[in-house]
């Protein structure tokens, strides 16, 4: 399960293991069951399970897997995970979290002001998303502000939750510049975790920025740059990894 986070590298990492002959991927890329309150009340095992391959579909004794990017952030995910099932392989890639959240109001912001997620767009400005979040920040719940730009980028309080169901070996954490920077390694790494089979697979690109105005928010992304270090340490301690952040 790629259980996040989001903007982080996952849709790369979900066309990446789709190549590997050992590894069955799930009908389409976030499948939403386990963070739909509503899905996931009302529904059955069973629906989630149709978006797999039958064992006479796939690969012999593949591995099924998926990826969806909420799963880290909503705070009822990890215990559904554990009761679906408790030996799953958990693969976290994790973003620089003020780069994170710049490229995450991208997307609310450009990409979603038309189309069918027209309903998701935000129409604020990077620096005044971020100063409305920061004052509400210990006041809003999950359901309260999905997108949350910064609350998502406190890696250390998600991942928490996930270890109080989950030991720390069934969880693999990558820095999502390594996917590109040092990609054999990672592709290796996760194999290995996986316990399938070594390939040789290809790098796969998705979700590029199209509309680059970074420059005009600097100043606030410098000042999220100096908000994040604190929770950061919390994260490398937690997880025994430090990343160049």
């Amino acid at each position: 399960m790629i259980i996040g986070a989001q903007k982080g590298g996952t849709s790369a990492l979900f066309e990446i293991l789709k190549q590997h002959p050992h590894l069955a991927a799930a009908s389409k890329k976030e499948i939403h069951f386990f963070d739909d309150d509503e899905w996931y009340e009302k529904g059955t095992i069973e629906e989630y399970d149709s978006h797999f391959p039958l064992p006479h579909e796939g690969p012999f004794k593949a591995k099924a897997f998926e990826a969806t990017p909420i799963y880290i952030y909503h705070p009822l995910t990890a215990e559904r995970l554990s009761r679906y099932n408790p030996k799953l392989k958990l693969i976290v890639s994790l973003r620089e979290p003020a780069e994170r959240a710049f490229s995450a109001w991208a997307m609310y912001h450009h990409h979603f002001s038309s189309g069918k997620y027209q309903y998701l767009h935000d129409p604020r400005p990077f620096d005044v998303a971020i100063e409305e979040e920061l004052k509400t920040l210990q006041e809003k719940s999950f359901w309260d502000d999905k997108i949350a730009y910064v609350k998502r980028g406190i890696y250390h309080s998600q991942i928490e939750e996930y270890l109080k169901f989950f030991p720390r070996e069934q969880m693999l954490f990558i820095e999502s510049e390594m996917i590109k920077g040092s990609f054999s390694q990672v592709s290796f790494d996760i194999q290995a975790f996986l316990g399938v089979p070594r390939y040789s697979l290809q790098l796969k690109k998705s979700n590029l920025r199209q509309i680059d105005d970074g420059e005009i928010y600097n100043t606030t992304l410098e000042e999220l740059k100096e908000f994040f270090p604190p929770y950061n340490e919390k994260l490398f301690e937690l997880i025994g990894q430090k990343f160049e952040w």
